[in-house]
């Protein structure tokens, strides 16, 4: 599963158009698109829900940094000069160093020329692929949908991030398929998790924060976000959720009102980062991340509450 037959494959189909598309799907992978998606269903739409979609996405991103870093396997892109790196121009570190059989690794010159890079990106998991497939599977579980049409959209979509990721040479089948397995387990651990067992969540994430200090495999950003995201569903299952009911310029204003509070809480934490000297792989960012993510969801749902933006259209 780590040969570049099928990204060649894929890369024989190559037209402009076709190059534009899958840019584009693989666009929407990143976190900014995540971002706003969070931002306008929590705050605009449904808020229980799209928290628990938030957990499986975080969940997801743990998991598929731990892979990241615990397997430090190289991408199609580095390994076989033949696979075009975005359709543009070959980037290889070795000439032909993909996978020999279905089931074997890529080789070992190839993975010791990652390594030896001053960034190493490694490739397995897809991150695209899993949190993609975190998002629909836990939108079809936290929201309820039962039309087919949605059905259908959620679970293509994932089908054609990792399609996507293929055809630009920046993964294999396996770490697609990897973070097809992640991203299904994250979305069912998330929806397990929630609304009844969160002292174990809580007890999960306490114990990955301890852990977090003594190995590269746990991102303290990501980490954090999580132990943050743990902490509000928290203090909102003790004291409950706003509804989300509203007319439309209040579900707007609240969702201005959560993007206010995201800059400026970014802001502080930025600079109080610059000025500790810390980088994101720095484990003191776990709890300033935590608090930072705490606060901007509690302090945007209290400030909501107190302007009467989640007052009910009677």
């Amino acid at each position: 599963m780590f040969q570049v037959d099928p990204n060649l494959l894929l890369q024989s189909f190559a037209s402009p158009f076709l190059t534009w598309l899958m840019l584009g799907v693989s666009e929407l992978g990143h976190t900014w698109f995540y971002v706003v998606l969070i931002v306008v269903l929590g705050f605009g739409v449904r808020l229980r829900p799209t928290l628990g979609m938030m957990l499986a996405l975080l969940l997801a991103g743990v998991a598929t940094h731990a892979a990241k870093s615990g397997f430090e396997l190289p991408r199609p892109s580095d390994v076989d000069a033949r696979v075009l790196y975005k359709l543009e121009a070959p980037r290889a570190l070795v000439a032909d160093g993909a996978a020999p059989s279905f089931l074997a690794l890529p080789t070992p010159e190839a993975r010791a020329a990652l390594r030896a890079t001053a960034d190493p990106d490694y490739g397995f998991i897809s991150g695209h692929t899993s949190a993609a497939t975190a998002m629909c599977v836990a939108v079809l579980l936290f929201f309820g949908l039962r039309r087919r049409a949605a059905w259908i959209a959620l679970l293509a979509w994932p089908l054609l991030m990792g399609l996507s990721r293929m055809y630009l040479g920046r993964h294999f089948l396996a770490d697609v398929t990897g973070g097809l397995v992640v991203g299904v387990a994250a979305a069912w651990l998330a929806y397990w998790l929630l609304p009844k067992r969160w002292g174990l969540l809580a007890a999960g994430v306490g114990l990955l924060c301890v852990l977090a200090p003594f190995t590269p495999l746990l991102h303290p950003a990501g980490l954090g976000q999580l132990a943050g995201l743990a902490i509000v569903l928290g203090v909102l299952a003790r004291r409950g959720y706003p509804p989300d009911d509203g007319r439309a310029w209040q579900r707007a204003a609240r969702v201005a009102l959560l993007c206010a509070f995201y800059l400026a809480i970014d802001a502080i934490t930025g600079r109080l980062g610059e000025a500790a000297g810390w980088s994101e792989a720095s484990p003191a960012w776990v709890p300033v991340v935590a608090v930072a993510t705490a606060t901007m969801f509690l302090g945007a749902i209290a400030a909501s509450r107190r302007l009467g933006l989640y007052r009910a259209t009677g």
